[in-house]
């Protein structure tokens, strides 16, 4: 007797499914892929966060100022660097490996829209690194978080490291003195302590 159409394609559907932990997965999900992915892209955002500067700075790295300037931009740049390696490989995970259409169509649109973002500002991190600096001098008008004020001298961005941020709090207020390192994007990357204020 044959069996109808509907029937064989209901026990073939069923068959290509995984049953885990009493739950129903079909086979378009492939855990191994997924798992692999992922630990490919952890893998890579770690040894991006590590990765040295391979280009050459604007800043003078006889200047110890500047050294500390280029350290901390290139971490900002390693940052954005980690967030490139964390996309990236989603993104390959959806051109080469056939899953279900709809998921893959939605995998692919999400990872390229955040390889092109992240890279972007990537792009501009590197930039910001091999442009020569700028020194700005002025007095602390105030700091709220990261932000820095100075009287009639704009608002900067601090991405100094976080142990030295809070070392800087007991002097960096309203009414110091400082001397900022900044690259073309307003984000200062050394600040120090002045005498008196002086020309830019």
């Amino acid at each position: 007797m044959k069996r109808p159409a509907s029937y064989t394609r209901v026990t073939a559907a069923v068959r290509r499914t995984l049953r885990i932990n009493r739950r129903m997965l079909p086979d378009d999900i492939r855990l191994g892929r997924v798992a692999l992915t992922l630990v490919v892209s952890v893998a890579l955002f770690l040894l991006a966060l590590h990765v040295p500067a391979f280009m050459a700075p604007g800043a003078d790295m006889t200047d110890s100022a500047q050294r500390d300037y280029a350290a901390n931009i290139w971490q900002e740049t390693q940052t954005s660097l980690a967030l490139v390696a964390v996309v990236l490989p989603w993104l390959l995970y959806a051109l080469l490996w056939q899953g279900a259409p709809w998921g893959r169509r939605m995998l692919l649109a999400v990872a390229a829209a955040g390889v092109i973002v992240t890279t972007w500002f990537a792009v501009l991190s590197a930039q910001s690194y091999a442009a020569l600096p700028r020194q700005v001098t002025g007095v602390v008008d105030q700091v709220q978080g990261r932000v820095i004020a100075l009287r009639g001298g704009g608002n900067y961005y601090l991405v100094i490291s976080d142990q030295e941020l809070s070392a800087d709090r007991s002097w960096l207020r309203p009414g110091a003195n400082v001397a900022l390192w900044v690259s073309p994007r307003g984000h200062a990357g050394a600040v120090s302590a002045v005498t008196e204020v002086g020309g830019n």
